[in-house]
């Protein structure tokens, strides 16, 4: 999967929503990401084009399978990451350090999750 930070960034709060709410909204979204409802429409796009999101009529986001394999992926190497990183002893935000973290994460490969969803879910697309 080609993803990049700010992709990593969404899915990432697109799966924290998603786990305190059956329904996520752009505007949601939106607010927890501190950006404009219009700046999530290419971002929402080019996760729904990698399988992760989909996006119900009248603007409902929900995480597909894909996307929650991935995003637990990720956020236990962001975890790692923040644990062991030594920007704690910097003069880094916390914001700057969650950041940086999902920079490094996203750079790492995820050959193991990558070959778990072509199995699982690849295997249905030529089934149907």
């Amino acid at each position: 999967m080609n993803m990049t930070d700010s992709h990593l960034r969404y899915l990432l709060a697109i799966h924290r929503l998603a786990q305190q709410n059956t329904e996520v909204s752009p505007l949601a979204l939106a607010q927890v990401m501190g950006v404009t409802k219009p700046s999530v429409t290419s971002i929402l796009t080019s996760l729904m084009k990698q399988g992760v999101i989909v996006r119900q009529r009248y603007g409902k986001i929900y995480i597909t399978d894909r996307g929650v394999l991935y995003a637990r992926f990720y956020a236990e190497r962001v975890a790692d990451i923040l644990q062991h990183f030594p920007l704690k002893e910097a003069a880094f935000t916390q914001e700057e350090r969650y950041n940086a973290a999902v920079a490094m994460a996203v750079a790492l490969p995820a050959r193991e999750v990558d070959e778990k969803c072509a199995a699982l879910y690849d295997a249905d697309a030529a089934r149907a």
